[in-house]
């Protein structure tokens, strides 16, 4: 007999916490996962990305774990059915899997609600429910004992469904980033209604490079750095009178910048306005791409150089890009010294107050 965990659910998209939560799950309970996505989810409105779509995702999701446990079903989403209930997907695994154990693995959110999903006494008698503990939430015990839930404990991964959704948070396999870039998913297109479709290919590099530098330097959740990437134009195309506007009255102090450099505090602007972005190093990263700034961490460094590098801008910049990927901080002095001698060779000036601190701080100090 083995045990099978049957993880239903929108998966719309699928994300780094379903992921881990099946990986716990597994482990503990030493049992085969089946992902089942719904073709429309009882509680939740649904979006208009396509079941292919989703399948395809979280098939992605699944090769790029490596984890020769995880399966999916395609039960609920090849439903004629209008609405899928719980019911028939657990009778379905105990037809198919007679000799099996069964759990349901649940959100916590679910628990409290579960008296009332359809037939929820029997599915308490076909599987046995399960789910993980979420820290500072109030588990309804009435529903705990009622259907003998079976409480996990874990490591959680704090992400959403909806924050990938409204370009919040990222944390995504990355195959399935790439597959929501590619396939212009989710908040691509209010993402490329900001700028024209050259300003956005540039971004998506941008983006792509980041996340490449920040794996290669082994950072935790390059997810970030992709996401202060594809943000950090979304200001350009703004017309200038209304970067203007923003800047005079959120960032007065570097009105007086010349207008090609300004949109960078449009960019961090609209990144906590439109996007509800709250990461301060993601906001620093938007904010300094353009000048720097003698006080940037390594987000913002990063994102500095991929801006100047990445492979569309016309030049070859493998030496520069190879020089991040082996060591950031290295890599960003390189970097910051070869935009230096641009300057000087177009006779561009970088007298404003930020550019000039960046450069004497990070090179006038390493000469």
């Amino acid at each position: 007999m083995k045990n099978i965990v049957i993880y239903g659910g929108g998966f719309d998209p699928i994300h780094n916490g379903h992921i881990n939560m099946a990986i716990n799950a597994s482990k503990k309970l030493d049992a085969e996962v089946f992902f089942v996505p719904a073709h429309v989810s009882v509680w939740k409105e649904k979006t208009n990305v396509s079941d292919k779509h989703k399948v395809k995702m979280i098939e992605l999701a699944i090769k790029e774990s490596k984890n020769p446990r995880f399966h999916i079903s395609r039960f609920e989403i090849d439903s004629k059915e209008a609405t899928n209930y719980s019911i028939d997907t657990v009778k379905y695994f105990k037809e198919t899997y007679p000799d099996s154990k069964l759990y349901l693995l649940i959100g916590t959110d679910q628990v409290n609600k579960f008296h009332k999903w359809r037939e929820c006494d029997e599915i308490a008698s076909l599987a046995q429910i399960v789910l993980f503990e979420r820290p500072g939430y109030d588990l309804d015990q009435d529903n705990i004992e009622r259907f003998n839930i079976k409480i996990l404990k874990g490591d959680l991964v704090d992400v959403s469904s909806t924050d990938i959704r409204e370009c919040r948070n990222l944390n995504v396999p990355h195959s399935v980033l790439k597959y929501i870039i590619d396939h212009e998913l989710y908040f691509v297109p209010t993402i490329k209604s900001y700028m024209n479709e050259k300003r956005y290919l540039h971004s998506v590099s941008v983006a792509n490079l980041a996340y490449e530098i920040a794996v290669e330097n082994g950072f935790k959740d390059a997810w970030r750095y992709f996401l202060a990437g594809i943000l950090h134009d979304i200001g350009k195309d703004m017309p200038i009178i209304k970067q203007k506007e923003i800047v005079g009255t959120y960032f007065e102090d570097f009105l007086y910048f010349p207008s090609q450099i300004i949109h960078q505090f449009v960019g961090r602007y609209l990144a906590e306005r439109d996007f509800d972005i709250q990461d301060k190093d993601i906001l620093q990263a938007i904010e300094y791409h353009t000048t720097g700034h003698p006080d940037m961490g390594t987000l913002a460094k990063v994102i500095y150089a991929s801006d100047k590098i990445e492979p569309t801008r016309g030049f070859d910049s493998s030496e520069y890009i190879k020089a991040m990927k082996v060591n950031v901080e290295e890599g960003f002095l390189v970097v910051l010294a070869a935009n230096k001698q641009y300057f000087i060779d177009k006779q561009i000036p970088y007298d404003n107050e930020l550019t000039k601190a960046t450069m004497e701080k990070f090179l006038d100090d390493h000469i």
